[in-house]
């Protein structure tokens, strides 16, 4: 009888071990199922979002978008007779009463504020 008690303890420990592992390999499995559908879904999401964010773009590029005929008559530079050179002419330096007048309008400002 005591090897029968011995013989059944270890048959219920080797079930109770096979049907947590079933149970655990089952719930592992589940999550990697919900693992791989999640980011299959976010695969696609972000692929749709990118088409129509593209699509937005070449949309309003389009629209934007001024394109000249492909002749050789519009593609050489227009003749510039009407324009003028630019003369460089040095900076004025500003002139001591130039500075004087504006020392002067500031000390008034700054008197009328105190």
């Amino acid at each position: 009888m005591r090897w029968f008690k011995i013989a059944a303890i270890g048959v219920g420990i080797l079930i109770a071990f096979l049907v947590v592992g079933s149970v655990i390999g089952a719930i592992l499995h589940a999550v990697i199922d919900v693992v791989i559908a999640a980011a299959v879904v976010g695969a696609i999401v972000v692929a749709v979002k990118v088409a129509r964010s593209r699509n937005q773009v070449s949309a309003k590029k389009a629209d934007r978008e001024v394109r000249e005929p492909d002749h050789r008559e519009y593609s050489m530079p227009l003749p510039r007779a009407d324009v003028e050179p630019v003369r460089d002419e040095p900076a004025r330096a500003p002139s001591k009463l130039d500075v004087e007048d504006d020392l002067a309008r500031l000390k008034r400002e700054m008197g009328s504020l105190a």
